[in-house]
Order: structure tokens, then sequence, then C-alpha cells
């Protein structure tokens, strides 16, 4: 991935990622009802991960099989994020505040916390 962006709106919270001028992913809270979910390239939506890591530049998606099938991703996605620091610490503090309920390990400035 060569794009990080975050977008926040009144209803909702998207991190996207892109490669090559295209988004390979959303991953969007809706915030009535905390709904997390994932978006795959054609418009397809599924529920987000159960669990992630972002360790350095690896981010790792763990999906449950459906939302694999719906959005045709592996269950463990692996994705390198070829960004900036500054986008990297985009991604990391829309990824917590997204996937509030999910498992993560995950690299910050002052360490690695787990949940």
């Amino acid at each position: 991935m060569d794009r990080v962006d975050v977008r926040e709106e009144e209803d909702d919270l998207t991190l996207i990622l892109g490669a090559s001028g295209v988004h390979v992913m959303q991953i969007r809270v809706r915030y009535d009802g905390w709904t997390d979910e994932v978006i795959n390239p054609a418009g397809e939506v599924a529920p987000g991960p159960g669990s992630f890591t972002l360790i350095g530049r690896e981010l790792t998606l763990e999906f449950g099989a459906p939302s694999a099938r719906t959005l045709g991703f592996p269950r463990d996605y692996r994705l390198h994020l070829d960004v900036d620091d500054a986008a990297i610490s985009r991604a990391r503090a829309a990824l917590l505040e997204i996937l509030d309920c999910a498992c993560y390990v995950i690299d910050t400035p002052e360490g690695r916390i787990t949940s």
C-alpha cells in the first residue's frame, strides 16, 4: 500500500488503503451502533476483522470465513504499508478507533501494545 487516507464524517470514520491510485480496502466504523466493516474495491461490504496487528509497516487483518469470502480476501490478509511515519501514525490511530472491539498487537512510539 502506498497511500493511507483517513476520512471522518459526522456518521463514520474511514481508513482508506490504496496502491497505485486504486482503493484496495476501506475500513470503516459507523458511529450509529459502532458497527465496523470493510469495503473491497468492488464495493462489497462485510464485517471487519476479529483481530489485527500493525508491527512496523506490516498490517495483518484476520477475517472470519464469511467476511473473507464476501470480500474476496484471504482470511489472514497481510499488507505492507509503504508510507511515511505520519501516515503510519494516522493509520494506527484510525485502526484503534475503528476496530475498537478487535484484538490487536500494535507498535507505538512508546512501545508495543496488545489487547
